[in-house]
């Protein structure tokens, strides 16, 4: 391969793996994009309400007459159409998770959803340690910019 004046000792292709960089926020902290699956965390709003969960509430919408229910402690930030939601819990499928966004509480059913399967070893999981429940302290918090603006 030739290289131009400047780009010295560059090759095109990675001699080994990049290395694992820590979660700088809480939207990082719950997803992993270091293999070709991509996977989220993601809590099941079902479990919430099986768990008679004291921080999902309800709204009626007053403009279309709809109900929307969602989390005030922002484990999920999306309000769910709860007409929608009980057809979707009906089917054999269920509603299924919606991605994380918070902290899950103790009661909080939550799991790992992967975006893509595949059987080479570029879908090899790299990272086994994103399949444990996170924690607070994992999260950088001097990278969180929100009180100091």
């Amino acid at each position: 391969m030739r290289l131009r004046e400047g780009r010295v000792g560059r090759s095109r292709y990675y001699t080994h793996r990049v290395a694992p960089t820590p979660a700088r926020t809480s939207a990082e902290l719950h997803e992993c994009r270091q293999c070709c699956s991509f996977c989220d965390r993601v809590v099941h709003p079902s479990g919430c309400i099986a768990s008679g969960c004291q921080y999902l509430y309800l709204y009626d919408d007053e403009d279309t007459g709809r109900r929307y229910m969602g989390c005030m402690n922002k484990v999920f930030r999306g309000e769910i159409d709860q007409e929608l939601f009980e057809q979707a819990e009906r089917t054999r499928h269920g509603f299924g998770g919606v991605k994380m966004t918070g902290f899950p509480l103790p009661q909080c059913r939550a799991s790992v959803e992967r975006a893509y399967d595949g059987y080479s070893e570029a879908f090899d999981c790299v990272n086994p340690e994103f399949f444990r429940k996170p924690q607070p302290e994992d999260v950088d918090e001097a990278f969180d910019l929100r009180d100091g603006l």
